[in-house]
């Protein structure tokens, strides 16, 4: 799944650099030569750019100072990167205006950021903000994030403040099985952890050798070698054959 977001992630970012605004509704070609700068895709599991967390600062639509931590929280927080003005983000304000019906984690907090007053208009947000979930606008939060593009997501893991996944999606429901793919792939790992078989310690290890030379010495398991004397408990000595001299046993 991360890997499905990290490709996400990619193809916005490249589109950004060829000049291509993703918040513009209006169609835009790409030429094929533009296309080739996609010679590769991140593999499944490429977690290594991830971004750090960070907590979010900035105003809302009243133009108060508002603040979210992200980083050190006990929680998980989905940061909804939107726009006022892209066709694509209006699902997602839709789907935000009725929070029961959104299906997160209990753990999982919705933060929705969109850029600062005189990049966004605070008058067209307050229109589709949703009821009980925070809107900050903060371009400065843009960058930290290195956002492309809205909409975009990123995923929040609050006590270890790194990024679990981020991506982009065409609505809601897409969006929330790649967190629930997210949650199916952490408790598959916690059962594969709890099925581990532990590692041999060096006894094991030591265990293992001192068998392998008996064995190359022709002493197996129940070979009275092994075994001391039943009179005085001390090992016992071995006759030699063909004249060899007797072997004391270990």
């Amino acid at each position: 799944m991360i890997g499905l977001l990290r490709s996400h992630a990619e193809i916005l970012r490249r589109l950004h650099d060829l000049g291509v605004d993703l918040e513009d509704p209006r169609p835009r070609t790409v030429t094929r030569d533009q296309f080739n700068v996609f010679p590769q895709m991140p593999q499944p599991g490429a977690t290594d750019a991830l971004p750090e967390g960070r907590d979010l600062s900035g105003v809302d639509i009243g133009d108060d100072a508002i603040s979210v931590r992200v980083v050190g929280v006990p929680h998980t927080t989905l940061v909804a990167f939107l726009s006022g003005t892209c066709l694509t983000c209006e699902r997602f304000w839709d789907a935000f205006s009725r929070p029961a019906e959104l299906g997160l984690a209990p753990n999982v907090r919705l933060v929705v950021v969109t850029k600062s007053p005189g990049e966004e208009s605070p008058a067209r947000i307050s229109e589709v903000a949703p009821a009980g979930i925070p809107v900050v606008m903060s371009s400065e939060a843009w960058q930290a994030y290195s956002v492309p593009g809205s909409p975009y997501f990123v995923l929040v893991d609050g006590p270890s403040g790194k990024a679990r996944g981020e991506g982009t999606g065409i609505d809601w429901p897409q969006v929330r099985g790649l967190l629930e793919q997210v949650a199916d792939d952490e408790v598959f790992a916690s059962q594969l952890e709890a099925r581990r078989v532990p590692k041999p310690s060096a006894d094991d290890a030591r265990e293992r050798r001192v068998d392998a030379e008996l064995m190359s010495a022709g002493i197996r398991p129940g070979d009275p070698s092994l075994y001391g004397s039943p009179a005085t408990g001390e090992a016992t000595t071995e006759p030699g054959t063909d004249g060899e001299p007797g072997r004391r046993s270990a």
